[in-house]
């Protein structure tokens, strides 16, 4: 049971996190325009307690904070 919740939670949180922390503006009136919900640290933090608790790989947590980093 455990082990069948992770398989669903990691995937779903990596989502949650990339898609409700950027906003993209596609009316194409400025390409870079980019605006976060949260602070690229509360980002972080929120990746790091999800790998603290089991929910990430290293090889995901290490994805998704490079990618976190680089937007």
């Amino acid at each position: 049971m455990k082990h069948r919740t992770l398989k669903f939670t990691a995937p779903l949180l990596a989502v949650l996190l990339l898609q409700s922390c950027i906003y993209v503006d596609r009316e194409g009136s400025n390409p870079r325009s980019i605006t976060r919900g949260t602070t690229i640290g509360e980002e972080l933090e929120d990746l790091s307690d999800a790998y603290e608790d089991g929910l990430l790989s290293q090889q995901e947590y290490d994805r998704l904070r490079n990618r976190i980093l680089n937007n």
